[in-house]
């Protein structure tokens, strides 16, 4: 695969300012987020990531300028309300990736061609986002060949398939992408839906319940077998993944807080952990700006009784919490000498063989 290059991890923000100082000299090549006014959704629900103005993204995008770090704006939606082509969201696309490139972002995250085709008219790089799903050589090199600088794989179908990793790679001329610890069920039957819904949640009006989060939530408390069998990396393993040719690797969650994130990159930049893995996956802590609770606005458009609920509703998405710990410890044989390539979970048995082991219920005091 030639000459071995140190990771590169790609890092959601939470638009702490003190963020890009905290993770200098840790291999971070950029850190990704969103612009409330951008006229696209990005990828989670409004209400667990800080609102952003186009004023504080400028701001953030200096305070990573100072350390060498680059900036990723999501404009990822897999859903567009069938407005793809409509000249009054081109021209507000069209100021967006201007408004952009004037504040210093890099880099652009999408999830849909024709924004794709809009992004490369700007001096960006344009990552396709992992949720179009790209889990094949064919659609890799249909994405290369229509502009994309960087491809964000299907971790939910991949994130243990060596050899198809492999294949791509080999393929493909631009450099390929896979997040880390986004903790989803491999391949999750829900993925597309999911990634659709949350291509609309992020905008004004959407509702936090999250039927999706739920399902996967409860498939893990219900069988600890599924929290062994999820799309995580394990910072021990990137040196697998780099002898396939992968050098990127992207880190969640933009709800998380400041020192969250930190301990995150951390790990996976000196590749290792002691503990539970959970603690690396999904939302923790919370971000230091939050938006006005919902129940304040929504109690002159619903009511008390729905306020509250979705108030409730909000809360249950920040604080994702199954009751099992996951053993890093415990996961050396995680991956399979050839990767996974298990057409049939059940018959396999090995994640069942390694939670057995690995996974313990939590202790009532976390």
């Amino acid at each position: 695969m030639g000459e071995v290059q140190p990771p590169l991890f790609s890092v959601a923000t939470n638009f702490d300012d003190a963020l890009p100082a905290a993770l200098a000299g840790l291999g971070v090549r950029e850190l990704f987020g969103a612009c409330d006014d951008t006229g696209l959704g990005h990828g989670r629900p409004r209400e667990i990531v800080p609102p952003v103005s186009w004023r504080q993204l400028g701001r953030h995008v200096a305070a990573c300028q100072r350390h060498d770090i680059r900036f990723n704006l999501l404009l990822n939606p897999l859903c567009l309300g069938a407005l793809e082509g409509s000249t009054a969201l081109e021209r507000r696309l069209r100021r967006t990736l201007r408004r952009a490139v004037d504040l210093g972002v890099t880099d652009v995250t999408v999830g849909h061609p024709w924004v794709l085709e809009l992004a490369t008219e700007y001096p960006l790089e344009a990552r396709v986002s992992v949720f179009v799903g790209i889990s094949t050589v064919e659609q890799a090199l249909h994405w290369e060949q229509a502009g994309a600088h960087v491809l964000a794989l299907d971790t939910h179908v991949l994130c243990r398939d060596l050899r198809t990793l492999e294949a791509i790679t080999s393929a493909c001329s631009i450099p390929v992408e896979v997040p880390v610890n986004i903790g989803c069920l491999l391949r999750c039957p829900l993925a597309r839906t999911h990634a659709a819904r949350l291509s609309h949640s992020s905008m004004p009006g959407a509702q936090p319940k999250d039927a999706c989060v739920e399902w996967c939530m409860g498939e893990k408390q219900d069988d600890p077998v599924n929290v062994v069998r999820a799309d995580f990396i394990r910072p021990e393993d990137l040196g697998r993944y780099q002898e396939v040719g992968i050098h990127r690797f992207k880190l969640v969650d933009r709800s998380c807080s400041t020192t969250a994130l930190v301990t995150r990159v951390r790990a996976y930049s000196e590749r290792r952990w002691q503990g539970d893995l959970l603690e690396l996956i999904g939302p923790r802590g919370r971000p230091p700006r939050q938006r006005l609770p919902p129940v304040w606005t929504a109690l002159r458009r619903l009511g008390l009784s729905r306020s509250l609920e979705a108030a409730r509703q909000l809360d249950e998405l920040m604080r994702p919490t199954i009751s099992w710990v996951l053993d890093n410890q415990q996961l050396d044989d995680l991956l399979l000498p050839r990767g996974c390539q298990a057409t049939h979970c059940e018959a396999c048995g090995h994640c069942a063989q390694v939670a057995a082991r690995a996974v313990r219920p939590r202790s009532p005091s976390g």
